[in-house]
């Protein structure tokens, strides 16, 4: 194509476009480029066939492959791994082992409640038991020597009291040792038996003299064991029990004191 038929050509594409407006930019693709690119041609016009030759209608020439979508994740690509959502535990990792709960702070989840542990008594209060439980026994056997061997009505009616309140209070203690879990004696000690020996072998008045005696020193040791217990026992059952039963050994006290007071008036 000779210079002037290229010119002629330009011209009228410049026309076209100037036309068209915006308009061109959308129906022909490329005038629009073409028309703010006109006035930096040369006067052989090669430009405007490197143009046509590179024009967007070539873009999607057949044979090439479309670029495809990605509208499931826009801004990541189609290749990346979905990350799986952990909601049971936000944080931490899916495999570690969740702790177990205690209801119970500063306790073992496999310790008891509501109930003594065995031997749970300090050495106080299970030297009080064992004590008080020897007291009780010597009370009790002596008592049924009382009535059996004594010569006056007041011993023989005190040793039957000796029996009887001495027997519940025994019983008592047995329950609160169980409770506890401590094992209360049920044989006398030696030194107990050598005295309930002793008194067997007596009778009439001896007997009754030696009966006195026995019990004075019995419920002074008794006395003074259960108000130790009542002071500086720990265990609050025991304490409580101690303190119950000390007014009645402070009158059976009193009431062996008073029958000896009784046998020494002319």
């Amino acid at each position: 194509m000779n210079l002037l038929n290229r010119k002629s050509l330009i011209a009228k594409l410049v026309s076209v476009a100037g036309i068209a407006g915006v308009s061109s930019s959308i129906a022909v693709p490329g005038l629009a480029e073409l028309n703010r690119q006109t006035h930096g041609f040369d006067s052989s016009g090669d430009r405007l066939f490197e143009f046509a030759q590179n024009s967007p209608n070539n873009r999607n020439s057949p044979g090439s492959p479309a670029t495809p979508s990605n509208n499931n994740n826009p801004g990541s690509s189609s290749d990346t791994p979905a990350t799986p959502s952990n909601n049971k535990n936000p944080g931490s990792s899916s495999d570690t082992p969740t702790t177990p709960s205690n209801n119970n702070p500063g306790r073992s989840p496999n310790t008891p409640t509501g109930e003594s542990s065995p031997n749970s008594l300090s050495s106080t209060d299970s030297k009080f038991v064992m004590e008080a439980a020897q007291t009780g026994m010597l009370e009790v056997q002596l008592g049924e020597l009382a009535v059996q061997r004594g010569s006056s009505a007041g011993v023989k009616k005190y040793g039957q009291e000796m029996v009887e309140e001495h027997t519940q209070k025994n019983q008592e203690l047995m329950q609160l040792a169980k409770q506890k879990g401590v094992e209360v004696p049920t044989e006398m000690s030696s030194q107990n038996k050598d005295l309930t020996d002793r008194l067997s072998q007596l009778s009439g008045t001896s007997f009754d003299a030696a009966y006195k005696q026995a019990m004075i020193d019995s419920h002074n040791q008794a006395i003074a064991l259960f108000q130790a217990q009542s002071q500086q026992g720990q265990d609050p059952e025991l304490k409580a029990w101690a303190t119950q039963t000390l007014p009645n050994l402070q009158a059976h006290l009193q009431m062996v004191n008073q029958m000896l007071a009784d046998t020494s008036k002319p």
